[in-house]
């Protein structure tokens, strides 16, 4: 049977680590971090952080090695390594920030488990508490949002720059409905501006990835996707919508909102509401109606989620 055991470090909150001992004697290069001495066993755990998914520990020789995420193929006959393994690997910013992690950075988190391949994510650590996982953030422009229903559904960008989690992604990450939409706009004049929503999910792709959006609405950006006082322009319950897959409720002969303005959204007539636009200066009008109705004065937007 694994033995398990539990560290304390100096800035995480205490961490269970489980031995794989089917590794017992191995040892790799693959995926190596580094390799440096220590002590004892819960000193070479203290150093397994953020670029770390298991360790390898020797202690006859003292010696400590950390491994990226998932890694365990690949490794060849070494007498006196032992390797050991989170108890649980986070699902989200917010399990990474109750860890302790409390730096503003792209981690490594695993919605789907264990098991699964890790999706890089940019984790907010500052705003209202911390434990914020972007799904989508725009700087300068420099990806396009034009994109298809695979695209949006897979995800595109990179996390440090410009980026679309992916719908699959969303919707793992809140399926369970307990999570909070926290959205940003910079101007151009270096002002920052922000509306939350306490309710936020988005439906499977046999869903059409529907939005769930509930209040309260709270901010600086004021209200333009929940109640807008036109039910015309009300996102909550809209499919999502990409240049080519038309899910809004816009006259199907007529129009085609997606297609018209250029990117993927949950469009109803079309919108009040619509961070995915063309980049100025292209045609990109009313980001946040009535708040922000330009994009040319758009200098970034962020939309990130954390559970309750």
């Amino acid at each position: 049977m694994a033995s398990i055991f539990t560290v304390t470090r100096a800035t995480i909150s205490s961490l269970r680590y489980i031995a794989k001992l089917e590794l017992d004697n191995k040892m790799s290069d693959e995926e190596l971090v580094g390799e440096h001495g220590a002590q004892s066993l819960s000193e070479c755990a203290a150093t397994c952080q953020k670029d770390c998914g298991f360790f390898g520990y020797n202690p006859t020789l003292k010696r400590c090695r950390t491994h990226k995420k998932t890694f365990t193929s690949g490794m060849s006959d070494e007498n006196g390594w032992q390797y050991y393994f989170p108890d649980s690997l986070p699902s989200d910013c917010k399990e990474l920030r109750d860890n302790g992690y409390d730096k503003s950075d792209v981690y490594d988190i695993y919605p789907y488990g264990i098991k699964s391949i890790p999706v890089k994510v940019h984790c907010n650590m500052d705003i209202m508490g911390g434990g914020w996982t972007a799904i989508q953030k725009r700087i300068d422009g420099s990806v396009s949002f034009d994109m298809n229903w695979t695209d949006y559904k897979n995800g595109f960008g990179e996390p440090e720059q410009e980026v679309w989690i992916g719908n699959d992604v969303i919707h793992q990450l809140t399926k369970e409905n307990n999570s909070s939409l926290y959205v940003s706009i910079t101007l151009q004049n270096g002002t920052t501006l922000y509306e939350m929503y306490g309710g936020f999910s988005v439906s499977d792709e046999a869903g059409k990835y529907k939005l769930f959006l509930a209040g309260p609405a709270t901010g600086t950006l004021g209200d333009s996707m929940l109640d807008t006082g036109d039910s015309y322009y009300d996102l909550s319950g809209m499919y999502f919508s990409t240049p080519d897959r038309d899910n809004d409720r816009y006259d199907i002969n007529t129009g085609h909102c997606a297609h018209f303005y250029g990117g993927g959204w949950w469009f109803n007539h079309c919108y009040h509401a619509f961070l995915n636009g063309p980049w100025a200066p292209k045609f990109w009008i009313r980001p946040w109606y009535p708040t922000v109705s330009l994009g040319m004065i758009v200098r970034g937007t962020t939309m990130m989620i954390r559970r309750h």
